[in-house]
């Protein structure tokens, strides 16, 4: 069924979990003893329209001082997202719960094909949990956040607190799933890919982490391996460390990848609040690399580390103001590459300038000025916001900005200039809405406005139902 045909069925559903959240909330509200204390969580709706340019790179033709691109017809995208997330316990053991985060998609009739609106259905998060003094122990559709990334996988994990939770140990394993994807590795990418494994990747790894007084310390190993045991998919371990001193604190990160036997990802960082806290001086050193499971071909093409020094200082003169300022020196490594009209900068700098003001009571002023050197290409950025609270339920926010990026994709002598406008508002204690409309523009320059891949429209959106309640705060109502 076509995207076209299908679009009035799809909208019906995505409209029958507004109304599912809608009649949970007098049950919640009204037997607060029951279903309040069993079931928490909210559905959600979003409903957005993108209208822009898609980009074709030409094959040939391409001169020195010459776009290499062209801009096809105006194309639209209508798409919905409809979001179930729920946690529910009270099933007669203590400790029990279960989690679930749903998530449904679709397009409505729409030129455009938006990312993921193909994928119909993802279940994001799906497990049953037990809790004890000292373990916790989940089974199902899990995601461990940690240095190494966020890892998705179908399986059990075990955790173990001792030392009033100073000391965690973890292990964790299971099916593992595609990046952001939440499928299988062979499923997800064999539409993008041409080898990708005809098996499933299995995961399993574990962390340990201690904490003493201002010192806290995370250690981590990864693997991943072909379901047979015929090849190894990755192997990477990583360490976190933060320490707080009187006078700052101190981060660091760094990941190691075993199978290439080569450092990834490092990150040192110190701040130091100065004058009683109006002052807050940050430091940061940092290097990355692109990181590629051995079970894609990617990794072949050796992709360039950078190493990076940034400076930030932030000023807060009085509770209304804060001004921020700093900037960053980008080195990139050697790519190995042939030049043929004259070399590439391997290194680039950024700059920028940053305020928050609270013109009065309920009224709040953002606004930045980005500068960036890299190579390739510059660019020249402001933005600025104000968001003003009508009353205690709606809250409206203006933008502006506009751009110039000369080179790559480049804008030329043009600039692009672009506006928005959004609402937040809370229906009821439960209903939650927000929505807003943006427009960007290319003037000047080159390129014509007409042709411009620039110029685009977007709007949005969205009502949540919140669902449940925290037996905790239960006493802690606004209304």
């Amino acid at each position: 069924m076509s995207a076209s045909r299908g679009g009035g069925p799809r909208f019906a559903g995505f409209l029958v979990i507004c109304l599912v959240g809608a009649a949970l909330e007098p049950f919640a509200a009204g037997r607060a003893d029951l279903a309040a204390q069993s079931v928490r969580g909210w559905v959600g709706s979003t409903l957005q329209m993108v209208e822009l340019r898609p980009v074709a790179m030409l094959a040939a033709g391409c001169l020195p001082d010459q776009p290499c691109y062209d801009a096809l017809s105006e194309e639209r995208s209508f798409s919905a997202t409809q979001d179930l997330s729920l946690t529910a316990w009270g099933f007669g053991l203590e400790g029990v719960s279960a989690t679930v985060l749903l998530r449904g998609r679709a397009r409505l009739g729409s030129d455009l094909v938006w990312p993921r609106t193909d994928d119909r259905f993802d279940a994001i998060l799906a497990y049953g949990q037990l809790v004890r003094d000292r373990f916790t122990v989940r089974a199902g559709r899990q995601e461990i956040r940690s240095g190494l990334g966020f890892s998705s996988f179908d399986g059990a994990s075990v955790a173990w607190y001792g030392g009033t939770a100073q000391f965690r140990a973890e292990a964790y394993g299971g099916r593992s799933l595609a990046r952001g994807l939440r499928e299988p590795d062979r499923e997800a990418l064999r539409a993008v890919e041409d080898f990708v494994p005809d098996k499933e990747v299995l995961v399993w790894g574990g962390s340990a982490r201690a904490r003493l007084r201002g010192l806290s310390i995370t250690t981590r190993y990864q693997r991943e391996i072909l379901s047979d045991r015929s090849g190894l998919a990755s192997e990477r371990g990583a360490l976190d460390l933060s320490l707080a001193t009187p006078t700052g604190r101190l981060i660091g990160a760094i990941d190691y990848d075993f199978a290439r036997g080569t450092a990834g990802k490092g990150r040192l960082g110190w701040s130091m609040p100065l004058a009683d806290g109006q002052w807050l001086v940050e430091a940061t050193a940092s290097r990355y690399v692109p990181y590629f499971s051995l079970s894609t071909i990617w990794g072949f093409f050796e992709p360039v580390a950078y190493h990076e020094i940034e400076g930030r200082v932030g000023w807060s003169p009085s509770a209304t103001l804060a001004v921020t300022f700093g900037g960053g020196w980008r080195k990139y490594g050697d790519t190995g590459t042939a030049t043929v009209f004259r070399p590439l900068t391997g290194h680039g700098e950024r700059a920028r300038l940053g305020a928050r003001w609270d013109v009065v009571s309920r009224v709040t002023v953002d606004a930045g000025y980005d500068l960036e050197w890299g190579p390739g290409g510059f660019l020249s950025a402001a933005d600025v916001s104000a968001r003003t609270a009508l009353n205690e339920r709606l809250s409206v926010t203006a933008t502006a900005t506009t751009f110039q990026q000369i080179e790559q994709y480049r804008l030329g002598d043009g600039r692009g200039l672009g506006g928005g406008l959004s609402f937040d508002a809370e229906l009821t204690d439960r209903i939650l809405t927000s929505g807003g409309a943006s427009l960007l523009r290319h003037t000047g320059g080159q390129t014509t406005v007409q042709d411009s891949p620039w110029n685009q429209s977007r709007a949005w959106w969205s009502l949540r139902v919140l669902v449940g309640e925290d037996p905790g705060l239960a006493n802690r109502r606004r209304r």
